[in-house]
């Protein structure tokens, strides 16, 4: 069990945590969204999904906000003091890894106790950007994480026995981290050209050559729903791309 259902399972003191997830144990094969249509659903600088596609969290006005979906109302949520950025939720969307726009930023982590209410200041890798996490249901924890602003280099992490442990470096484009799809097997990342993923066979290894699915200057992307699924903002409005 990763370091945030640990967490959850403490403080929500036994109560039940019942996910209705789907995903296969092997990675999905991303093709192009060229050409396919967006549907936006809410403004947003960054954002990030929970695996069923129940519900995002966005960053939008200086402010935080959760959002039903596919389309409901925000509400807005309390994060700190701070200007968030680089948004990235645990699959079962128990828990946050999220950046503090101060200097130098922050990687911060929290965890969900409620519907628009979270509980701050949860362990979180060392680094500045996180991507999402891949779940529990698919053994250890992993992350990659870009260690500092500007840094060629992403770290990927690993949930062993509660500590973040460090498995690899790799040179990475992009500003952020890439996101990771549920089982770890995808990773999906912006480099401000377009959108790009790239798969593996396995946890242990590193992902093969990235494939080009959608261009545009878009934002923190997150794939979803075994590939079918494609969430983007271009730091204006939140989007979903459907194949």
């Amino acid at each position: 069990m990763g370091r945030f259902s640990l967490l959850l399972l403490l403080l929500c003191g036994g109560c039940d945590l019942v996910f209705g997830l789907d995903e296969d144990p092997t990675p999905c094969t991303p093709a192009s969204f060229e050409g396919a249509t967006a549907v936006a659903i809410t403004e947003a600088d960054y954002f990030t999904v929970d695996w069923d596609q129940t519900f995002a969290v966005v960053s939008a006005g200086g402010l935080m906000w959760e959002v039903p979906l596919p389309q409901g109302t925000p509400v807005a949520i309390d994060l700190g003091v701070y200007v968030d950025m680089s948004l990235s939720l645990a699959p079962e969307g128990t828990a946050l890894f999220y950046t503090a726009a101060i200097e130098p930023p922050l990687l911060r982590g929290a965890l969900r106790t409620g519907d628009a209410t979270w509980t701050l200041d949860a362990n979180a890798p060392r680094g500045t950007f996180a991507g999402t996490p891949s779940a529990d249901s698919f053994g250890p924890q992993h992350v990659l994480v870009r260690l500092r602003p500007n840094d060629v280099d992403i770290v990927e992490y690993e949930d062993v026995d509660g500590v973040w442990t460090e498995r690899g470096t790799h040179p990475m484009p992009g500003a952020l981290a890439p996101n990771l799809t549920p089982n770890g097997l995808v990773m999906v990342y912006a480099d401000g050209a377009g959108v790009f993923a790239a798969t593996r066979a396995s946890r242990d290894e590193w992902f093969g050559e990235p494939t080009l699915i959608l261009p545009g200057p878009y934002v923190q992307p997150q794939l979803l729903g075994k590939c079918q699924n494609l969430f983007v903002t271009d730091n204006t409005t939140l989007q979903r791309f459907d194949r």
